[in-house]
């Protein structure tokens, strides 16, 4: 998804990790792909990628509550060959009890900066 200069700030993006953590809960696995893409998918729809790819988690998990506190942070990186800007992190407890992590990344290119679902993995 492309950012406005004026959407690369902690609020703003903060603001899309909370709604890429809603739409995860919310299992709307179509919608959260629409939005953001997902980096993992590679030759899978994106929206089946995430939903294989949070099952797997919840599975790994052995449905045992976890005790993590849910939390969010923005990153910035030093300016890199990598185009890459910032990362936003959130830890989400699922429904089922489970902590997971998810990831999106800020990446620079030619037309602007970019957001994007990189992972989702165990907290």
């Amino acid at each position: 998804m492309l950012l406005t200069d004026d959407q690369t700030d902690q609020r703003s993006l903060l603001r899309f990790g909370t709604e890429a953590v809603e739409l995860l809960i919310q299992r709307d696995f179509s919608a959260l792909a629409d939005r953001f893409g997902y980096a993992r998918a590679y030759d899978r729809r994106a929206s089946e990628a995430i939903e294989v790819d949070l099952a797997t988690c919840l599975a790994e998990a052995k449905q045992e509550v976890s005790h993590v506190t849910p939390w969010q942070t923005v990153k910035y990186f030093k300016p890199n060959d990598t185009n890459l800007f910032a990362v936003v992190e959130c830890v989400v407890r699922m429904p089922e009890g489970a902590s997971v992590l998810v990831e999106l990344i800020v990446r620079e290119g030619g037309s602007g900066r970019h957001v994007s679902l990189e992972d989702i993995s165990l907290a």
